[in-house]
């Protein structure tokens, strides 16, 4: 094997894992953007927050006042039909100032009885 050869495989070989590198860099996914670590604050919040499971899993009403974060996890697993638990979370969220209703709605369905 001639050295020509030898030089055109290793700059072959190296050119192509730099074009994989830059590849698999470019379709990578990226959860936040990079800040150095000059920039970053020692006293950060975690981003990660724990999971704040629903105290009961059925449509009915509920028997004590649901808390904000209670009634914004109602909405979410609620959202797909109505009932008795989405609209006294809707109440909740209205109440708190956390939810604007539609104005231009007729019905007032979070306040009818169910």
């Amino acid at each position: 094997m001639s050295p020509w050869h030898v030089v055109s495989s290793v700059v072959a070989v190296l050119g192509g894992g730099m074009v994989a590198v830059i590849a698999l860099g470019c379709v990578w996914p990226v959860d936040r953007p990079y800040r150095p670590a000059a920039r970053r604050r020692a006293s950060a919040p975690c981003p990660l927050r724990p999971v704040e499971w629903p105290k009961a899993w059925t449509c009915d009403l509920p028997s004590p006042p649901l808390t904000l974060a209670d009634a914004h996890r109602a909405m979410q697993l609620h959202r797909e039909h109505d009932c008795a638990r989405k609209r006294a979370a809707f109440a909740t969220l209205v109440a708190a100032g956390h939810a604007t209703p539609d104005s231009a709605r007729r019905s007032r369905w979070w306040e009818m009885p169910s």
